[in-house]
Formats: C-alpha cells, structure tokens, sequence
C-alpha cells in the first residue's frame, strides 16, 4: 500500500521544474524542485541501526521509491547521509537547509509536549534581582536557571527529524518516536509557540504540498495563456 501511495510521485515532482512559473513558487530557490536518488533496502536498514527503531512506513517507503531528499514542502527535504560519525540528516542540494539531526538523537523518546509544560512553569520561575543580596548570588542563580532552560529548550528536539526549513527559524519535524510516530510537527518556537502538531501524517504533508504547487502553477499558466489571448 505504501508503495502504491508513491506511485508517479517522483516523476510529477521532477516536472515541476519545466514549468515557467516554477521559479515563483514558494521555496523553489531552495530545492530547485530536483530530487536526490532512492536509497536502497541496504542503505536504510544501516540508517534504522544508527536511529535504533525502524522508520515510519510512508516515509520509508518515500525514500525507497521518490527520493532521499531535495523538493518538497517549503525549502525542501533534507537527506540522511552515512557520515564518519554515523547516519544523520543534512541538507544535501539545498541552498535554505534545516537543523542538522543525528540518527542517535531522532531516536531518543518524544517528549516535547511534556517539557514544554515544563518550559513554561520554568519561565515562571525565573530569578530577579530584587530577590538576591548582591548581583553576584543574582549572576549564580540565574546562569544555572539559564542553563536549565537551554537544557529543557534542546531536549525538545529529540526523538524527531528537522525535515525541511520553513524561513525565519521555523521547521518542519517529522517525529520518530512514541505514540506522534510518523507525524509532522511544527517547530514554532521563535514565535513563543513551541514545537506543535500539523495534525498530518508525512504522506499527507508532502502530496498536498505537491498537489498545492500543480495546481498553482497550473493557475498561473491559465492566467498567462488569458493574457496573451487579450487583443
């Protein structure tokens, strides 16, 4: 079935890029609407090693028969990538790439609902002046509630993937772990929003981001074609 799913999906994305209006689309100066080889059975078994629990099914079956990375929504897909110190995802042909992430780290429980309630009773208690005797005691108590804060903050991330750049500090996350398995999530926090669900599955995520971008060139076309018709 997940196979199914993926059928012409990588041929319609790859066609994109003949349109004249391609270059107008959101994003499109990231990934250039190309699309980096399939990778092998082989190949993700290794990466499902490195992550120490298997991939979610649409999106391995995505990178068995669409593509590792490249075109997709917003600045485009990033790729799992075999390195020196193992599997992670980078953003290989992107000009906009996301947050690198580590096959260990993506592998790790998701838990970011839960530290963000933490988060916010933290930002409550943090230290003022006027509570200590000297700015020193004031500099002490408020590094280590930084130190805290910035702890809590990273641990977020875990257990996902930062899959594609959104601009101005937002991304995308597909979630590895837990019962979010195989969902995006939105990494919201440069407006105080935290890491939030899209309430979407990655297959829904990305082929409404493909079937949003045919239909919107296909607008654009009809508009240009009306124009030249004009007398």
């Amino acid at each position: 079935m997940s196979e199914d799913m993926w059928a012409g999906v990588r041929e319609r994305v790859l066609r994109l890029v003949e349109h004249p209006g391609a270059g107008k689309v959101f994003g499109a100066r990231g990934h250039g609407f190309r699309l980096g080889p399939v990778m092998g059975e082989e190949q993700i078994r290794a990466l499902e090693a490195d992550l120490g629990v298997s991939l979610p099914a649409q999106y391995r079956s995505f990178l068995l028969h669409v593509g590792a990375g490249g075109a997709g929504p917003d600045y485009g897909l990033m790729t799992p990538v075999m390195g020196d110190d193992g599997w992670r995802w980078l953003g290989v042909g992107l000009a906009f790439p996301a947050q690198p992430t580590t096959a260990e780290f993506a592998g790790r429980p998701f838990v970011a609902e839960a530290l963000q309630s933490e988060l916010d009773a933290l930002e409550t208690q943090e230290p003022t002046p006027d509570a200590f005797a000297t700015d020193e005691e004031f500099g002490r108590a408020h590094a280590a509630w930084d130190a805290r804060y910035e702890e809590l903050y990273d641990a977020q991330e875990a257990g996902a993937v930062f899959l594609s750049e959104q601009g101005c500090g937002y991304a995308s996350l597909l979630v590895m772990t837990g019962p979010h398995r195989g969902a995006i999530w939105e990494d919201l926090r440069p407006a105080d929003r935290g890491i939030e669900p899209t309430g979407h599955d990655f297959a829904h995520w990305y082929r409404r981001w493909l079937e949003r971008t045919e239909r919107q060139l296909e607008t654009w076309q009809g508009e240009d074609d009306a124009v030249l018709r004009t007398p």
